[in-house]
């Protein structure tokens, strides 16, 4: 009997760290196995449990997404807040069903946290990670449908009012919507308030925008300078129109610049010359704009200089950089002979630094 009742308690004592480790592997976030389909059954079927489905939209190769899977799902009030609302589940973009998944939904971004109701749609999504508590309150407001992007614009187009707009474009741009951002701020400008179209709250959206060259907005923007400069400060308006025609002049570059023509370049190039007295690269930029608009590849080439283009900043370099490297008929072998170039000058660097700390240690 005693032997008996040894091997019961011994048996115990060894399955102990056994239901110990299953309980710390319970405090955090409870993933479902399965597929999706699955996971929004049990959600529309739960009488007692959560009603909404939880997606971790992944892949492999994400940092961020291994960061916030290693840091915060397995934290214990993470794990109270998330059991306690959604059925998880966590899906691989780039593998089996993930793949599909990633169509229907547009996950454009990693990671991306799907919320979705028992039949599938979407209430709404978070991108991004972050500290657990900072997440924890993304994932609260997205829970509540009045802030989907899409009833969100509902509202302004039956209210019209600027307040729902902007609530509208700060929902895009919480979820990288940026294309459609422009696209809702293209329609809707003319019809603002010139004290609304520069305020604080539209300006971080329109500076982005005049930056695209396909937009119309730049030059709506130019047409009410004026307003603008008086309405912000125009030191911040200059350099938002310096930073978007730099990005017209690398889209134009590669190709990707459907709505500009040779001729609006070319006046933007030189617009861009008047505004930039201070800009570095903007010289450089303009430069290579018109050498291109004239077909004279070559003459790029002769530009492209490790002994000039190594005096800017690090940035105006790698900017100079991108655009040349952005064209699409640049001869290869001439931007390996510029890393060459480049690469002596930091050896050279290197070396001189080395002797430097050799001088002052002996």
């Amino acid at each position: 009997m005693m032997k008996k009742i040894g091997i019961v308690l011994i048996s115990l004592m060894m399955a102990l760290p056994l239901f110990a480790q299953k309980k710390e592997l319970q405090k955090g976030i409870i993933f479902e196995e399965g597929t999706l389909a699955q996971a929004l059954a049990k959600a529309k079927n739960n009488k007692k449990g959560p009603k909404l489905v939880f997606v971790d939209c992944y892949t492999e190769w994400c940092g961020p997404c291994k960061a916030i899977a290693k840091d915060v799902f397995p934290l214990e009030h993470v794990g109270k807040f998330f059991n306690a609302n959604f059925v998880n589940m966590k899906i691989d973009m780039e593998k089996g069903e993930g793949v599909e998944i990633g169509k229907k939904y547009g996950i454009r971004a990693y990671p991306t946290f799907l919320i979705l109701d028992g039949d599938g749609n979407e209430i709404n999504r978070v991108i991004g990670g972050g500290q657990a508590d900072r997440f924890i309150e993304r994932v609260k407001k997205a829970m509540d449908p009045s802030t989907n992007p899409d009833v969100l614009k509902e509202r302004y187009l039956t209210t019209k009012s600027s307040p729902d707009a902007i609530a509208y474009l700060e929902a895009l741009n919480s979820i990288y919507q940026e294309d459609k951002a422009i696209s809702f701020l293209e329609e809707i400008f003319p019809t603002l308030n010139p004290r609304v179209k520069y305020s604080d709250k539209i300006w971080p959206y329109l500076s982005k925008a005049i930056g695209n060259p396909n937009s119309t907005l730049f030059t709506q923007l130019l047409e009410e300078k004026s307003i603008a400069d008086n309405s912000l400060n125009k030191v911040i308006v200059d350099e938002a129109i310096c930073s978007g025609i730099k990005n017209m002049i690398i889209s134009y570059l590669a190709g990707r610049a459907n709505n500009l023509d040779k001729s609006t370049l070319l006046k933007r190039v030189e617009y861009l010359n008047l505004l930039s007295s201070n800009d570095a690269a903007a010289p450089f930029l303009s430069q290579v704009a018109k050498l291109y608009s004239e077909g004279d590849i070559e003459a790029i080439g002769k530009m492209l200089n490790a002994n000039n283009l190594m005096r800017l900043s690090e940035a105006d370099r790698s900017l100079c950089e991108r655009a040349v490297m952005s064209i699409k008929d640049f001869p290869k072998e001439k931007m390996i002979e510029y890393f060459n170039e480049k690469l002596k000058f930091f050896n050279y660097q290197t070396e001189s630094i080395t002797r430097n700390i050799k001088r002052l240690s002996e």
